[in-house]
């Protein structure tokens, strides 16, 4: 049962990127994250913040602040994430890419990219490399691969091959997986 509860989760997050994306009212692309790491960050930001004030009311002894301070960093993180996931968008049109997160704002014309990198921090990341700067977009969001598909139609597949590799590694993962 166990095994079984780990492999869908898994698998359904391993499939994410490959998933067609979302249509927006004139035909571009929404890139979406998962509802369901947003609903784990949630579930575990109100646990820990249901369990600092148990802890603080309870005067407990001197050994268990350490543990009260980690559990009150963990509340502090799996908020910022939540804050995140809830603020990030992008969106792909047919010739530019829109991408709003904590930093702010960016947007790429696909004609100033100059490569598509993948970088394995923060749960791995592609990286729009333009003369504009770099955009960063989460590599396990719904729509990843057929993003990475228009942008090597645009500027060359030479220029995503290192996001080709990395989307190729997780296919083989997700067939790891599935068997």
């Amino acid at each position: 049962m166990n095994i079984w509860f780990i492999r869908t989760i898994v698998r359904n997050m391993l499939k994410k990127p490959f998933l067609p994306a979302a249509r927006g009212p004139e035909g571009e692309l929404l890139l979406q994250k998962s509802r369901f790491v947003l609903v784990s960050c949630l579930l575990g930001f109100l646990i820990c913040a249901a369990a600092l004030p148990i802890l603080l009311a309870d005067e407990a002894r001197e050994e268990f602040e350490v543990i009260v301070y980690l559990i009150a960093a963990g509340a502090l993180l799996l908020f910022i994430q939540v804050v995140q996931h809830l603020i990030f968008r992008a969106k792909a049109g047919e010739h530019w890419l829109a991408v709003r997160t904590l930093g702010g704002r960016r947007m790429l014309n696909y004609g100033e990219l100059q490569s598509v990198g993948y970088t394995r921090f923060f749960g791995g990341q592609f990286l729009l490399q333009g003369a504009g700067g770099t955009v960063r977009i989460p590599a396990g969001i719904r729509g990843a691969a057929e993003l990475i598909e228009r942008i090597g139609g645009k500027i060359g597949r030479d220029a995503c091959a290192e996001a080709q590799e990395a989307l190729d590694e997780k296919r083989t993962e997700m067939e790891k997986w599935t068997r």
